[in-house]
C-alpha cells in the first residue's frame, strides 16, 4: 500500500530523532503545523537539508515490493568495492531481506522528495501525521 501524505509544498522545519524515534516538523503555507512521526526506526539517511526546505512528496509503503528505483543500499550500505565477495552477497542479503519485511508489512519505507533542500529516505515500523493547533 502507498500513501502520500499531505505535505506538497510544505516547508520541512525540522528533525528530531530520539533512540528509534524520529520527528519531522513541517509548516504548510496556510501556517498549520504538522508533524510526523517515524517509530520504530530501522535505518534513516538524509541529505541537503537546509534553510528553506520545501516537500515536492511524502510517500509511505509497505504491504508491496518498493521500486527498485528506490535503492535500498542508500540505509543499508555495501562493503567496499575491494572487500571479499562474500561480504558483498551478506550486504545483498540484508537489502534483500528489508525489502521483504517492506512487502510483508512488517516495515514501512518512507521517502521524502523536495522541491527543494532536504530528502530523507528511511524505514520505521510506524508512521503518525500529527496536526497541531497553533499556526503562524
Amino acid at each position: 500500500m502507498r500513501e502520500e501524505l499531505p505535505l506538497h509544498d510544505a516547508e520541512f522545519d525540522g528533525i528530531v530523532i530520539n533512540d528509534k524515534v524520529c520527528t519531522l516538523y513541517f509548516r504548510r503555507a496556510d501556517g498549520q503545523r504538522l508533524e510526523v512521526v517515524l517509530s520504530g526506526v530501522d535505518a534513516l539517511h538524509m541529505d541537503e537539508f537546509r534553510q528553506g526546505n520545501v516537500v515536492l512528496f511524502f510517500e509511505t509503503i509497505t504491504g508491496e515490493l518498493p521500486s527498485e528505483v528506490l535503492n535500498l543500499e542508500r540505509l543499508y550500505g555495501s562493503p567496499h568495492p575491494s572487500a571479499a565477495e562474500k561480504y558483498h552477497r551478506q550486504f545483498e542479503a540484508v537489502r534483500s531481506g528489508k525489502r521483504q519485511a517492506i512487502e510483508a508489512g512488517e516495515l514501512i519505507l518512507v521517502e521524502m522528495q523536495p522541491g527543494y533542500g532536504a530528502n530523507l529516505l528511511a524505514t520505521c515500523e510506524k508512521v503518525e501525521l500529527i496536526h497541531r493547533r497553533e499556526s503562524i
